[in-house]
């Protein structure tokens, strides 16, 4: 992840486990974060990498950067929609 972008709201440390056991918790974590928040995944496992980009597909969320480090990627992801700026 660049140094230059603000801290996610929320990590998970998904490590090997599978989709199937990731999705729900996901899915949880997202709805604790305001739209436009951003959840950051940590995965291992090659059935993860691919499941999110179509997670974030199929809920309205933006992949927004991809990061190899080591066995492990980490994708940030903005959720739901970013709230409009206030009117002046």
């Amino acid at each position: 992840m660049s140094a230059q972008l603000p801290a996610a709201a929320v990590v998970v440390e998904a490590g090997g486990e599978p989709w199937s056991r990731v999705e729900p918790l996901l899915d949880r974590r997202t709805a604790e974060v305001a739209a436009g928040g951003v959840i950051e995944v940590v995965t291992s496992d090659p059935g993860v990498r691919t499941a999110v980009v179509r997670w974030c597909a199929g809920r309205g969320a933006a992949l927004e950067d991809t990061a190899h480090r080591d066995a492990s990627t980490c994708f940030r992801i903005r959720v739901g929609q970013p709230p409009l700026p206030e009117e002046l």
